[in-house]
């Protein structure tokens, strides 16, 4: 064991000084029984001087440690335990890299731990365990045989979670591992669930069940085991598939884990009653879990058991857990009941979260269809002070909310530029409203804002000359605009579409034609239905453009791009 006096005194005075908790890294010496039984004292190990070069990285890593610094320490650390020949100081290196969750550390120290004490299994399994964690199956596989010989099974199976989108020899070792650790140890559950596991990835289902039967006989109760079978059943489309697990959660009424997989796996198959029931029994146990609350209420709200659902998510609120999400379906509940102004109190109370957006729209269109343009305003308002860090994305809401009223969803985007004047989305958004009410200086200005800050913007570049080519005859640099999109964003079929229709616009059927049929494969959208349509037609292939034409109206009836270019065309559509 590396020591010295100054070393360990250092040590100790750092530890007793601490203020705030640190990693426990020390190494506490084996307990040593004799025959009886009765603890002797630990054997004493001679110390190994600490070589001068390493005396001062090895202070400053405690020096790290005392202040919390654990990248250093573990940086100087781990430096110092590759160049020591020390599994003591491997060992403290490994626990530290543990701690701090540092998984390509923590795999080079047990693997490194590992070549210095070789028949410490829990090294080998934590080298196995750290190994997978970092995508190394084929190295994970050869440490977990190490582990199983030193007498420490690990959960070998982690290792096929990629095993499908291996190469073909990587699997061939990884399976030829699992295969012999099964064979050299029949009695372990870890290893039989993997070679159960395996087989079942490689399609062979009734080895898969040989293998996890004798799990099953040794171990009722094995969650693992008991979903494993379960899969397997489902996979031979079984008209029983959950006879086992549901005898075993009768069997073992408070295996709460294995009542939880039970019902998320009913839930998973579309049984939402079933899911429904086993979490009224899980609640009954556990009433405040949050995740066990807040499934429940996701299925009742799924079935429309809107009442039970509403008092599980005010639950939620009351325990200040998932509030945003319990808010959201809260607001949900209240609109499909009609309760307009709960609905929106509810979906106000949203904070950022993945249903903000979401919940700021709903709230949006109950007032658009129940108040006035500036109640819009107003909640908008009141929502930017409460969400500060929200406010560019709340006027983008605020400006599409109020659409429907002439000129304030321009006033909208004007306020937010002011408070914002270099949002891409709020200037791209402004340059929208702008085409639409036909003041295509004001769009054009607006684009080339963003342009003037990012040339390469694909979207806009597209944007540009696609308005350009529908509402000028400045064709050749629309052309130039749109090509410029096309190479930042190869393939995009919003940008073939509109290269196309620009190469139409100068002429170039041919160019234009390839280019409109690879967007149309890729995006059978009608309005690049409408331009195919239009270039085939004008090259003399009726037939061909009317069915083109059908299709994209078989998609959407009524579409404006397509009537208007039929009409135009002067074909009929019989």
């Amino acid at each position: 064991m590396i020591a010295s006096r100054y070393a360990y005194v250092a040590l100790a005075l750092f530890l007793a000084s601490c203020a705030t908790p640190t990693p426990d890294l020390s190494v506490e010496p084996p307990v040593v029984q004799d025959a009886t039984g009765v603890a002797e004292a630990p054997v004493a190990r001679p110390e190994t001087p600490i070589p001068d070069d390493s005396l001062l990285p090895l202070l400053k890593a405690e020096f790290a440690l005392r202040q919390r610094d654990f990248d250093l320490g573990l940086a100087l650390l781990t430096e110092q335990a590759a160049l020591l020949s020390d599994p003591a100081l491997a060992r403290r290196a490994l626990r530290l890299a543990e701690f701090v969750n540092d998984t390509d550390q923590a795999a080079m120290m047990a693997v490194r731990l590992v070549e210095l004490d070789p028949d410490d299994g829990a090294a080998a399994a934590a080298a196995s365990g750290w190994l997978s964690r970092a995508g190394r199956p084929i190295d994970a596989v050869y440490y977990a045989t190490l582990a199983f010989e030193n007498g420490y099974p690990v959960n070998v199976a982690t290792n096929l979670g990629t095993y499908e989108a291996l190469d073909e020899g990587s699997q061939v070792a990884i399976a030829a591992a699992i295969r012999t650790i099964a064979e050299r140890w029949p009695e372990d559950d870890q290893a039989a669930i993997a070679a159960s596991l395996l087989a079942r990835l490689e399609g062979d289902f009734r080895r898969a069940q040989s293998f996890i039967a004798p799990v099953l006989e040794r171990s009722p109760e094995n969650i693992r085991a008991v979903m494993l079978w379960t899969q397997l059943m489902l996979d031979q489309s079984s008209d029983t598939p959950f006879d086992l697990l549901a005898t075993t959660v009768s069997r073992y009424p408070d295996n709460q884990e294995l009542r939880l997989q039970y019902a998320r796996l009913l839930g998973a198959e579309g049984d939402y009653t079933g899911a429904q029931a086993q979490f009224v029994f899980l609640l009954k146990r556990d009433p405040d879990n949050a995740e066990l609350l807040s499934t429940a209420a996701l299925l009742d709200f799924e079935l429309e058991d809107f009442d039970k659902a509403q008092t599980k998510f005010h639950q939620l609120i009351a325990l200040e857990e998932r509030p945003d999400e319990a808010h959201y379906y809260v607001g949900r509940i209240e609109m499909a009941n009609d309760r307009y102004p709960e609905a929106i109190a509810a979906f106000a109370a949203v904070g950022p979260s993945r249903e903000f957006r979401d919940a700021k729209a709903l709230a949006a269109q109950l007032l658009i269809d129940t108040a006035f343009a500036s109640d819009i305003k107003t909640f908008f308002e009141d929502q930017r002070r409460t969400y500060p860090s929200a406010a560019e994305q709340l006027f983008l809401l605020e400006a599409d909310s109020l659409r429907d009223w002439s000129g304030e969803s321009l006033k909208a985007y004007d306020r937010g530029l002011t408070a914002f004047p270099q949002s891409f989305s709020l200037l791209y958004g402004r340059a929208m409203v702008h085409e639409s009410e036909g003041q295509l200086g004001a769009m054009e200005d607006d684009l080339r804002s963003i342009l003037a800050q990012d040339p390469n913007h694909a979207a806009t570049l597209n944007a540009l000359g696609y308005t350009l080519t529908n509402h000028t005859q400045r064709y050749e640099e629309a052309a130039d605009l749109i090509e410029r999109a096309l190479a930042l964003s190869p393939g995009d079929p919003a940008i073939l579409d509109s290269l196309g229709w620009v190469y139409y616009k100068l002429g170039q059927y041919s160019e234009s034609e390839t280019l409109l049929r690879e967007a149309h494969n890729a995006f059978p959208d009608p309005e690049v239905a409408a331009h195919l349509g239009e270039v085939l037609w004008v090259q003399g292939r009726q037939f061909e453009a009317r069915d083109v034409w059908r299709d994209g109206l078989s998609r959407v009836p009524d579409h404006p791009i397509i009537l208007e270019a039929v009409k135009r065309l002067g074909a009929e559509l019989p």
